[in-house]
């Protein structure tokens, strides 16, 4: 197995739960433990009430799921978007989400910058061409998009958006706050569907700040071998965003962007030409607790990875101890540094989550702030945090989300790379 692991192997298991001849602790249990152990990803398929040999499946549609949602490979144009950091550019392709808060109003949405010319607007899986008049049209020479009355393009109302909760609407509950309504939810591709692709150009030197802050001196070993080009080993430890929520490669949707991590890899196997061996232990719903645990019990360190990414915190903040946080991190640090002390690290402070959902926004800063407590010449921190508020200020929360409440898009992916890179790439923040 762990060959197969290596080379990011994805497995298809389907089986009979009622299996007595081979029971799941002898079969498919050993192996789903120990592929995810080594870092592969498996996929269970079981049959209620089949026992041995349930020999395939009536419906493919869970085969041909899966398969598509492994099929390797990214479109280039999101490894050149993760190579092009948002400060470097003067053009973007950007999610726009309508919005129609106020029936008297006609739905809106708003760009990051003033447009000096919009190139094209289509749906979010680039399959239907939207035009100017007919479906949207700009606001003077502002930022904002409004949708006349014939317009293709989707958008909610502040009932659809926020469905009261007994409405038969998907929606997950608010944590705090008035709970007689929930928040439209799709941890599929759902919110990908409703935004809008806008590509447009801009004023060069339009961003500004934030911006990643980089040590020169920092991971520089990993660099080095960037720079030789030498073969690099990069481990990814995190929680559902990590693991590829929302990303339109991970939902099975067109354009088929990958998550975040894949892009570190590929966008870093494109640029320096070295040998890019990425795995990826992130778990949907892990905090530190789990992700500590799973670090220990496999012994990460003894695979001697170059380069370890640790990204945790959505899941976490809702305990409130940013201590119990940062210790647990540095825990996973030190674990993995008795096998391999060499290792270098890149923490991640976790973009932010909905406020309307009430998630404990507060501790996102607390978190951030002992993160980075951690920092040394081995260890570098990469703010999310600080981005998404920034970003928020501009933008409304579900132009940026793949779900609703606490995950990213493509656009947050692609911005989650940069981010990283600018860490490993010291072209993203030379002087210009």
């Amino acid at each position: 197995l762990a060959p197969l692991a290596a080379a990011g192997v994805p497995l298809l298991h389907v089986y009979g739960d009622a299996d007595d001849v081979v029971p799941w602790d002898e079969n498919t249990g050993v192996i789903d433990r120990r592929y995810r152990q080594l870092g592969g990803k498996i996929t269970l398929i079981a049959k209620a009430g089949v026992g041995h040999h349930p020999h395939g499946l009536e419906d493919s549609t869970p085969i041909v799921e899966f398969i598509a949602r492994n099929s390797p490979g990214t479109p280039q144009e999101f490894v050149d978007a993760a190579l092009l950091p948002i400060w470097r550019t003067s053009r973007l392709t950007e999610p726009m989400f309508f919005l129609q808060l106020d029936p008297s109003a006609p739905p809106t949405a708003k760009l990051l910058f003033t447009p000096t010319k919009i190139l094209a607007v289509t749906n979010g899986q680039r399959s239907q061409t939207f035009e100017p008049g007919r479906d949207y049209d700009q606001l003077g020479h502002s930022e904002n998009l409004t949708l006349p009355s014939q317009s293709r393009i989707p958008f909610k109302t502040y009932d659809e958006l926020y469905p009261l909760a007994d409405s038969t609407t998907p929606q997950i509950g608010r944590q705090a706050g008035d709970k007689s309504r929930g928040i439209f939810f799709d941890n599929g591709h759902g919110y990908h569907d409703l935004q809008a692709s806008v590509t447009y150009e801009f004023e060069p030197g339009a961003w500004q700040q934030p911006r990643p802050i980089v040590e020169d001196s920092a991971l520089g070993r990993t660099r080095a071998k960037l720079r030789s080009g030498e073969p690099l080993r990069i481990f990814l430890c995190g929680d559902s965003i990590s693991e590829g929520y929302n990303s339109s490669k991970f939902t099975q949707a067109s354009p088929y962007c990958a998550a975040y991590g894949e892009l570190v890899a590929l966008a870093l196997a494109q640029h320096a030409g070295s040998p890019i061996e990425f795995r990826n232990f992130a778990v949907g719903g892990w905090s530190t607790n789990q992700g500590l645990a799973h670090c220990r019990e496999n012994r990460l360190g003894s695979q001697q990875p170059d380069l370890v990414i640790i990204a945790f915190g959505m899941n976490d903040v809702f305990q409130r101890n940013a201590t119990k946080f940062a210790e647990n991190i540095a825990a996973m640090m030190g674990d993995i540094r008795r096998d391999s002390p060499d290792t270098e690290f890149l923490l991640v402070a976790s973009m932010l989550g909905n406020r309307e959902w009430g998630i404990p926004i507060e501790q996102f800063a607390l978190y951030r702030d002992e993160l980075r407590k951690l920092a040394s010449a081995q260890v570098s921190i990469v703010d999310m945090q600080t981005l998404w508020e920034k970003l928020l200020t501009r933008k409304s929360y579900y132009d940026l989300a793949g779900n609703g409440v606490n995950h990213p898009n493509d656009f947050g992916h692609v911005l989650y790379a940069q981010w990283i890179l600018a860490h490993l790439i010291p072209e993203f923040t030379a002087d210009e």
